[in-house]
């Protein structure tokens, strides 16, 4: 009877196992309005229907997080204001109560409507000017969690549903899904792009840009979008440098695909910069402190670079943001969770890159500069220090790499992709992988590694250079 009933219910029977609702229809609208003072304005509509076995009092919402700071918030339900509450299971969820019992069977809409404003990017969370704005996939729409309960369901999107982008005329567009419609006013245009499963969480990057093309190789297309035009030799040697890191994260990671869909390199909207701290911290390892900016990723095809730098120097700015992008988004949804050591990923590869761009004289430097926050004969307090902690999480893939060896390590790294691909990865899975390409254990390494202060002596002897040398790479490390 068990097995039955799991049968029917992945079927979508009938009859329903617990309480829930299923998305018949949705849509995220999102207007830009650039005059006064910029801002965002999102409506985000759902259609539901309660599919479970028992009426429905209350439904949790997952409101935008604080990184989009919502303003003017509002919420409706069959076109009436809805009481709205924390919920008590979990604070970054909001509990709607109805005004009446959710009737099986019966159908009703919420309307989620609110302003993102640019003040929020003077906080470098996210950033936005009067002629370009960016909304990375990264939890900006609201989220519907499953209805409470026993086999509670519910939230699920439907197989498509649109975004709609409206912008003042003139803008360049590029958002997730398929566009499939285009109208223009004398003052607007409207973009409307489909969604399905594929796409995984939306984003739109958007602004009044100059658009470069280059064709890389093996059918790689890359558009450069940019305020200023692009320097033609500046574009030639940003095409090579592109070429060989794609190489490189092709070669540890695997394909990204058999389509090669473009990959979209955009200035960043806000002349100050417009990225999370943590997206530069790990920059100051691989390219030292006096590189000024960052770049960070937008999605799974989109970087946004920092304007500040040069234009021959952002594509070398932009390989752990393309790395990001190929683990977070090729690979797992989940990845902007991600925490030490696997938040490391994406600079270690972008350090395999410059290595193969620039010499291998890169890597002793990387390494120095990593061992040079690391203090010899560290404390079990320094692990709680965040700039240790990630220098010992980036080298941390360097000692796993000469353990076990360049190739052992990149058929083990794309063991774990294949693995675990939509599903997210932690670093059991990466020593899983490891220890069945390699036939060696090295689960006490990396437990030693985390849990030990400092780094092994025999580790930090290999790439030992002088004190004078160490004090100087520890102060162009330091942001």
């Amino acid at each position: 009877m068990f097995l039955l009933g799991v049968a029917c219910w992945s079927a979508s029977c009938a009859t329903s196992l617990g309480p829930g609702y299923v998305v018949e229809k949705q849509q995220a609208q999102v207007s830009f309005v650039s005059q006064a003072e910029p801002r965002i304005h999102v409506i985000a509509e759902y259609h539901l229907k309660n599919t479970g076995n028992q009426v429905l009092n209350s439904l949790d919402v997952r409101l935008p997080g604080r990184r989009f700071n919502p303003a003017e918030l509002t919420v409706l339900w069959d076109g009436a204001a809805i009481a709205q509450t924390p919920s008590a299971d979990n604070p970054r969820d909001t509990l709607l109560r109805f005004p009446e019992p959710w009737a099986i069977n019966s159908r009703h809409i919420i309307r989620i409507a609110y302003d993102i404003r640019s003040d929020s990017a003077e906080q470098r969370s996210i950033g936005f000017s009067a002629d370009a704005f960016d909304l990375p996939a990264e939890s900006w729409t609201p989220a519907l969690p499953q209805a409470r309960g026993l086999f509670g369901f519910g939230g699920v999107p439907p197989r498509k549903w649109d975004l709609v982008v409206r912008v003042p005329q003139g803008f360049l567009v590029h958002a997730s899904g398929v566009e499939k419609k285009h109208s223009a006013t004398n003052v607007e245009m409207e973009f409307r792009f489909e969604q399905t499963a594929q796409d995984l969480n939306p984003f739109v990057v958007a602004g009044r840009y100059r658009e470069a093309r280059q064709e890389l190789a093996g059918n790689q297309q890359v558009l450069i979008w940019s305020r200023a035009e692009v320097n033609s030799q500046d574009l030639q040697r940003a095409g090579e440098s592109l070429s060989k890191t794609l190489a490189t994260y092709e070669s540890l990671f695997g394909s990204r695909g058999k389509s090669k869909s473009p990959l979209w390199i955009v200035e960043c909207p806000a002349a100050a910069g417009c990225f999370l701290q943590r997206s530069s911290l790990y920059s100051s390892l691989l390219y030292g402190a006096e590189t000024e900016g960052s770049a960070e990723m937008i999605s799974r095809d989109t970087v946004a670079i920092d304007p500040r730098v040069p234009q021959g120097q952002r594509e070398a700015l932009a390989g752990p943001a393309l790395a990001a992008g190929w683990l977070g988004y090729g690979q797992n949804p989940g990845f902007y969770e991600q925490q030490p050591p696997m938040s490391a990923l994406p600079s270690f590869a972008a350090a395999l890159a410059r290595e193969v761009s620039s010499g291998t004289q890169v890597r002793r430097e990387i390494i120095q500069r990593a061992l040079a926050q690391i203090p010899a004969g560290a404390s079990r307090e320094s692990n709680g220090d965040p700039s240790v902690l990630r220098a010992k999480s980036l080298l941390l893939f360097y000692a796993l790499r000469d353990r076990v060896g360049p190739e052992k390590f990149q058929k083990a790294m794309q063991h774990m992709l294949y693995a675990r691909q939509s599903r997210g990865f932690d670093i059991t899975d990466l020593i899983s992988a490891l220890e069945e390409e390699s036939h060696q254990s090295v689960g006490p390494l990396v437990r030693e590694w985390i849990k030990r202060p400092g780094v092994p002596e025999d580790f930090r002897a290999m790439y030992s250079q002088s004190t004078a040398r160490q004090d100087s790479l520890a102060q162009e490390a330091t942001p």
